[in-house]
């Protein structure tokens, strides 16, 4: 602003700081569980608050991973539940006084679990007013001096659907007048029409497609599938995000008791940076959590698995080689150190910390340039761009994710920040940039010479 009084202005310029990136090692999981909403992925913390949210029955493909992957250290799982074609939930219409249907019930669990919940409806103690009482197993709950007036804090419905761990209510809206409208009482009834519908490719494009709005997400594994063409979907949807500096990998697993000769045949059409078989059955949980609780730049190599003490099969070092040599993970106990990962490589042969540092190099880089994008394209806001990517780069390097050479004679990045006259009139600034990922030790190779 031009001055036209004698003064001084003071303009404040605030630095741009890039913000710090989310937590790597955050894990989707897709399957189906014992209840919770469908669809919407949830992210949980912790088993415990996995299990109130979605229930802790291993008849459920969820779960059994989800508690593998917390025992080995996952940082957050994100929960993605599907139900299948056909499948519903248990219900039971109650009606008024008038005989019309009143109040439907409907089970929080899922499929057939549902269908083992009990209600009894029974006069309240107070005037025109109802007791509901709901069961399942040892779990007993009373709600008392309900009602169905919508404008009543006891409004039967918004009550359970806040209070009940077992059942939701959604009012049939009867053409009786309070308190008519009363469920009447009836004698203890049990939930029925439960069923778990057939898990298709669909749904599980559906679950895709609702992570694809979650940026956090690193890691997607398909718990307890073994579909080649469903592991096909996970790793296309994590190549197609990574375009998107979204960058994730894929996790699934083999059949039970398939034999070797079917396993190699996996990779065969599945050969991709972007995806991890782990084998035998049985374990995908636990090596998702493994990886995630690592630092990004660290390999899972020969390191030990938490909460599994046995494998479905143990592999002879032949078939361990066969395994490796077609890019899947083969799990083996080992005396003094448990029940290790092999070898940690994607089914490219790739291995998981070189693609995880590069991912962490796009997702950083994606946060900064964000920042920049508004301001004017100069030489100085080049410079400043360019020294803000190099300060993580180096923040890279100090952490020894990105190295330089074996020789010394080429560093652990490059970059350089330019525009040119035809970028400049359309707004473009382009980033080259190279960096050279730390390997982990797979092969040790030592020459003893032995003196007279």
């Amino acid at each position: 602003m031009t001055r036209i009084l004698p003064g001084v202005e003071i303009q404040v310029i605030k630095e741009i700081v890039p913000q710090q990136l989310n937590p790597s090692g955050i894990v989707a999981m897709i399957g189906t569980t014992e209840k919770g909403d469908v669809l919407s992925p949830t992210h949980v913390s912790s088993y415990r608050e996995f299990a109130d949210k979605f229930g802790s029955s291993e008849q459920y493909t969820i779960t059994k991973d989800a508690k593998q992957a917390f025992q080995n250290g996952v940082f957050e799982i994100v929960v993605t539940a599907i139900s299948g074609k056909e499948g519903a939930k248990s219900n039971l219409v109650l009606k008024d006084i008038k005989n019309k249907d009143t109040v439907k019930l409907i089970a929080k669990k899922s499929g057939e679990a549902g269908n083992n919940v009990a209600v009894k409806v029974e006069h309240g103690s107070e005037p025109d007013t109802v007791k509901i009482l709901t069961s399942e197993a040892e779990v007993v709950e009373i709600h008392d001096n309900l009602v169905m007036d919508s404008s009543n804090e006891l409004y039967l419905v918004s009550y359970l659907n806040k209070i009940s761990s077992l059942v939701t209510a959604e009012d049939l809206k009867s053409s009786s007048k309070a308190p008519n409208n009363n469920p009447r009482e009836i004698d203890s009834s049990i939930l029925s029409g439960g069923a778990t519908g057939a898990i298709s490719a669909k749904d599980f494009e559906a679950a895709l497609e609702k992570l694809e709005g979650d940026p956090d997400v690193d890691m997607v594994a398909a718990c307890d599938v073994t579909d080649p063409a469903i592991h096909a979907l996970i790793e296309a949807h994590c190549s197609n995000m990574s375009k998107d500096a979204k960058n994730r990998i894929g996790l699934g697993t083999v059949a039970r008791g398939e034999s070797i000769k079917d396993i190699v045949k996996r990779t065969t059409t599945l050969a991709s940076d972007r995806f991890v078989i782990v084998a035998p059955y049985g374990n995908l949980g636990g090596v998702a959590g493994l990886i995630s609780r690592l630092n990004y730049y660290d390999s899972p190599t020969f390191k030990t698995l938490s909460g599994i003490s046995k494998l479905e099969t143990y592999y002879t070092p032949s078939e361990q080689m066969e395994l490796l040599k077609a890019g899947v993970i083969p799990l083996e106990a080992q005396r003094g150190r448990g029940i290790i990962l092999v070898k940690g490589i994607s089914t490219s042969k790739e291995q998981i910390s070189v693609t995880r540092i590069a991912d962490h190099s796009v997702r950083g880089v994606k946060s900064i340039a964000d920042l920049f994008i508004g301001t004017l394209n100069s030489s100085s806001g080049r410079m400043a761009l360019k020294g803000k990517i190099t300060e993580f780069l180096m923040r890279m390097e100090r952490e020894g994710s990105i190295v330089p050479s074996t020789d010394g004679k080429e560093p652990a990045f490059l970059i350089d920040v330019y525009s040119s006259q035809m970028d400049f009139s359309q707004g473009i600034v382009r980033v080259d940039m190279a960096v050279r990922p730390v390997r982990a030790m797979d092969y040790i190779y030592a020459t003893i010479k032995v003196e007279a």
